[in-house]
C-alpha cells in the first residue's frame, strides 16, 4: 500500500479541532476518477474558509474489502485540501469534527499499449487513437452502463496509455433497454456522438429475463458492429455482468429470493458473444469474469466476495454493500465494479486478455430418456489442479447431475460430468419452453462453476449435439400452404417439404429424425404461418361506425395459437369468446386507418401496434421499427401514445363503442408515426398487433397476430398488403420457422 503524501503544514496554522463541528455541505472532489499518482483536490464548505489545517481519516475500498484506516492532517489553502490516494480503489476521506466526507476512485496507471496489437484489435480507428487525433467512444447499453461510468474510466486509461488527450465519450444507454435498441436508435446514437471511433456494446440483463433467443441477441450485436465498420469505426463487445441477489445460506433464503445460480444467469448471453466476436474480428471484453473477480468457495461465497463492487444504491456509485452487511443494489456495479469493467475492456483492446486455467467444453446426445450432455473439464495450466465443478441451469431450465464433480487433474488431463435435461425427454419437448430456446437451435449452453483453491470462475460449456440436425430459422413468403425448410446435418444441407393448414394463422410442428453412425438425432422446429392482412385504399371516419369497412378483408386476433408470451403458448381465457377480435386496415392519403371489432369484456384491455415500413427484402431483419400504445377511455375515445421512435407530437385519433355485445374501435394514424410520408411504395407494410386482455380474474392473456413472444424485434412481424380492390388476388402467407 502506498503511503499518503501531504502538503507541508504551516507553522502555527489553525487546526480544526473537537467541538467546532458545524452544519455544513459535504466536501466537493474536483476529480472523482484519478490515478494513484495524481493528487485529489477536495474543497471544504465555506465555513472553513479560515481553517488552515484539518485532521482526517482515510481508508480504501478495494476488491478484497476495506483497507486499514490511516490518520493524518493536511493543509487547507483557500478551502482546498490536497491528498494523495492511498491505493487503487474507492478512497474515503472523513474530515474531523463534522467537516464531512469525500470519496473518489483511484486507479493504478495502465500498462503501455502495443501499437501493433491496437492496430489489430482496432483496424479502423487504432491509427487515429495512436496519432493523437480526436477519438470518440460511444457507450451503448442498459442500466448497468447508464448507472456507471466504465466508458469514462476506459477513456482515461486509453489517454494515459497512448498520450492521446482528445478522447471523448458519448453515453447512449438507458435503463430497461434490450439489445434491439441498438438497431432502433442506431442513427440517433451516431448523430448524438457527432463522430464515432469505437462503440462499446453491453446488453443482456433485460434480454435474459425476457427470454430473447440467443440468435436474435447476437443479430443485434452483429448489426451494430457491421454498421460501425461501414463508417470506419470499431466495436468492442462487453459481456453482461453478474447478478448477486442471493442470501448467504439456504436457511436464510426468502421465498421470493433468487436461487443461488441466479448470480450467473447472464453467462449464457455473455458466452454466446464469443463465436460472433471471433467471426467478426471484434475484441470481446471478459467483463463478466472481471466483476466476478476471484470468486469464492462456492456460489454463495462468490456472491459475498462481490459485495465490494456493488453499491448501496445504483445512484450511489462510491458506496458498497459492505456498508450495510450485504444489502443494497445487487445488479448495477459501483465505481469499483466499473473500473473492473473498464480494465477488462482495455485488456481486450490491448490483446492481453488472460488465458483461463481450464477449458470447459461438452457434447449432447439423445438417449432413450431424453437429452443428455457431457461436460468436459481440461486442465490448461502447467501444474496439477484440484477442485470441483458444479453444473447449474440456465434461467428456468431443469438439469440433473450426480452432484459436484471433484477433480484432480495433471496438466493436460480431463474429467467429465454427465447432465440430463429434465424438460427434454422427447423430441416434441423441444417445441416447448424452455427447451425450444436452449436446445432446439442445436448447441446447448450449460453454466458451470469451477472452484479451486478457494476461488471460482464461471464458464458456459457449449455442448453441441453429436448428431448434427438443425432446421434453419428463416422467413419465407408462400403462395400455397406449403414451405421448404433447410435441414443441416453432418452430410450437408437438404430440403424438407412441409405443408400447413390453409387457415389465416397456424403453427405446425416439424420433427425429423436423423441417423448417423448408429446414433439418432432430431431436427425440431415449428412453422408459424400467417396470411397477409389486406388494406384497401380510401379514407375512414373515426366515429365507431364500420359502414365504410364492409368490403375490407379482416384478420383474426384471438385464435388459440395467437395467445402467446415470452414462454410460448399462454392462454388464461376460459373460452376464446372472452376476448376474440378481428382487425382490418385502410390506406388514406395522410393516415393509416385501423379498425378492430371484438367480443368479450375489452374495456380494461390495452394494445400495441408495431410497424416496419422498410422494403419487402428487409422485412424480418434487424432494423428500426415504430409503434403506438392504446387503451379505451370511458368517454368513448381511445387513449393513444406514440412509441419512443416516433415523433412525440404525432396527432392520432381513436373512437370506440359497444353495440349488441360487440366492441368496435377505429383509429387514424398519421404516416409520420410510421417513419414514412405515405403507404410504402412496394405496397407491403410490416406490422405486428399485440392485444393485452385482462380477464375478470385479473389474469393477463397476450394475443399476438403474428408475434412469437416479446415483440422486441421485427423478425416475427407479419405483412399488410395494399389491394386496389376487394379480394383482387389471393394473399400469400408469411411463414417463419422457429
Amino acid at each position: 500500500m502506498k503511503s499518503v503524501r501531504l502538503v507541508s503544514l504551516l507553522a502555527g496554522a489553525c487546526l480544526l479541532s473537537a467541538g467546532s463541528a458545524l452544519a455544513v455541505d459535504q466536501p466537493k472532489v474536483a476529480q472523482e476518477y484519478l490515478f494513484t499518482d495524481e493528487p485529489a483536490g477536495v474543497t471544504l464548505d465555506p465555513a472553513y474558509a479560515t481553517t488552515t489545517r484539518v485532521a482526517y481519516d482515510q481508508r480504501v475500498l478495494t476488491t478484497a474489502g476495506w483497507s486499514a484506516t490511516m490518520h493524518g492532517e493536511a493543509t487547507v489553502r483557500e478551502r482546498v485540501v490536497t491528498l494523495m490516494p492511498l491505493d487503487e480503489g474507492i478512497n474515503v476521506v472523513t474530515f474531523a469534527d463534522g467537516a464531512g466526507e469525500a470519496r473518489f476512485l483511484a486507479m493504478t496507471p495502465p500498462p503501455a499499449l502495443s501499437a501493433s496489437a491496437l492496430l489489430t484489435t482496432l483496424p479502423h480507428s487504432g491509427a487515429r487513437l495512436l496519432a493523437g487525433e480526436p477519438f470518440s467512444l460511444l457507450a451503448m447499453g442498459d442500466s448497468v452502463t447508464a448507472t456507471g461510468n466504465h466508458a469514462g474510466i476506459l477513456a482515461r486509461l486509453l489517454a494515459r496509455a497512448t498520450g492521446n488527450r482528445r478522447i471523448t465519450v458519448t453515453n447512449r444507454s438507458y435503463p430497461g433497454r434490450s439489445a434491439d435498441a441498438t438497431a432502433r436508435f442506431f442513427a440517433e446514437d451516431l448523430a448524438a456522438a457527432g463522430r464515432v471511433d469505437l462503440g462499446l456494446l453491453m446488453y443482456g440483463l433485460n434480454d435474459q429475463v425476457c427470454f430473447v433467443p440467443l440468435d436474435a441477441y447476437r443479430e443485434h450485436y452483429r448489426f451494430v458492429a457491421e454498421g460501425l465498420a461501414a463508417r470506419h469505426a470499431d466495436t468492442v463487445f462487453l459481456q453482461p455482468t453478474p447478478h448477486i441477489d442471493i442470501p448467504l445460506t439456504t436457511a436464510l433464503r426468502r421465498p421470493d429470493s433468487s436461487p443461488p445460480w441466479f448470480a450467473f444467469r447472464t453467462i449464457g448471453f455473455a458466452e454466446s458473444l464469443r463465436p460472433l466476436a471471433h467471426e467478426l474480428h471484434v475484441p470481446l471484453a471478459e467483463t463478466f469474469a472481471a466483476v466476478w473477480g476471484n470468486g469464492g468457495d462456492g456460489i454463495e461465497a462468490s456472491a459475498q466476495a462481490m459485495w465490494p463492487v456493488y453499491p448501496l444504491s445504483y445512484d450511489r456509485q462510491f458506496t458498497t454493500m459492505l456498508e450495510d452487511h450485504g444489502h443494497g443494489d445487487t445488479i448495477h456495479p459501483n465505481a469499483l465494479g466499473h473500473l473492473a469493467i473498464a480494465r477488462a475492456t482495455f485488456a481486450a483492446l490491448a490483446g492481453t486478455t488472460p488465458a483461463t486455467p481450464v477449458q470447459i467444453s461438452g457434447t449432447s446426445r439423445w438417449l432413450a430418456d431424453g437429452v443428455h450432455s457431457t461436460v468436459i473439464v481440461t486442465n490448461l495450466s502447467r501444474v496439477e489442479r484440484r477442485g470441483w465443478l458444479e453444473v447449474h441451469p440456465l434461467l428456468e431450465a431443469e438439469l440433473r447431475t450426480d452432484g459436484p464433480l471433484a477433480y484432480q487433474l495433471a496438466p493436460g488431463a480431463s474429467a467429465t460430468i454427465e447432465v440430463r435435461w429434465l424438460q427434454a425427454q422427447r423430441p416434441a419437448d423441444l417445441l416447448r419452453f424452455p427447451a425450444d430456446i436452449y436446445l432446439a437451435p442445436g448447441e446447448p449452453l450449460i453454466p458451470v462453476l469451477d472452484v479451486s483453491d478457494g476461488h471460482s470462475r464461471v464458464y458456459a460449456a457449449v455442448a453441441p449435439f453429436v448428431v448434427e440436425a438443425r432446421i434453419a430459422r428463416a422467413r419465407q413468403v408462400c403462395t400455397t400452404p406449403s414451405a421448404e425448410l433447410d435441414l443441416t446435418t453432418a452430410t450437408g444441407t437438404a430440403r424438407l417439404h412441409v405443408t400447413f393448414p390453409p387457415t389465416a394463422v397456424a403453427r405446425t410442428p416439424v420433427i425429423h429424425q436423423v441417423d448417423q453412425d448408429g446414433a439418432v438425432g432430431w431436427a425440431v422446429a415449428e412453422v408459424a404461418s400467417v396470411r397477409y392482412a389486406g388494406a384497401l385504399p380510401g379514407e375512414a371516419a373515426i366515429d365507431g361506425d364500420l359502414a365504410e369497412w364492409s368490403t375490407n378483408l379482416w384478420s383474426p386476433l384471438g385464435d388459440a395459437v395467437q395467445a402467446r408470451w415470452v414462454r410460448g403458448p399462454e392462454d388464461h381465457r376460459a373460452t376464446p369468446a372472452d376476448c376474440s377480435l378481428q382487425w382490418s386496415c385502410r390506406a388514406g392519403a395522410q393516415h393509416l386507418y385501423l379498425a378492430l371489432r371484438g367480443s368479450g369484456q375489452l374495456t380494461q384491455d390495452s394494445f400495441t401496434v408495431f410497424f416496419d415500413p422498410r422494403s419487402p427484402e428487409l422485412l424480418g431483419t434487424v432494423g428500426r421499427y415504430y409503434w403506438f400504445n392504446g387503451s379505451l377511455a370511458a368517454d368513448g375515445t381511445v387513449k393513444l401514445a406514440p412509441g419512443e421512435t416516433s415523433p412525440p407530437q404525432t396527432q392520432m385519433q381513436g373512437r370506440w363503442r359497444s353495440v349488441d355485445g360487440q366492441t368496435v374501435i377505429e383509429l387514424a394514424v398519421p404516416y409520420p408515426l410510421l417513419g414514412t410520408t405515405g403507404w410504402p411504395a412496394s405496397g407491403d407494410l410490416g406490422l405486428s398487433l399485440c392485444w393485452t386482455h385482462r380477464g375478470a380474474d385479473q389474469q393477463v392473456t397476450q394475443l399476438q397476430w403474428s408475434e412469437d413472444g416479446h415483440p422486441w424485434n421485427p423478425r416475427w412481424y407479419g405483412v399488410v398488403r395494399l389491394q386496389q380492390q376487394p379480394a383482387a388476388t389471393l394473399l400469400p402467407w408469411m411463414v417463419r420457422t422457429r
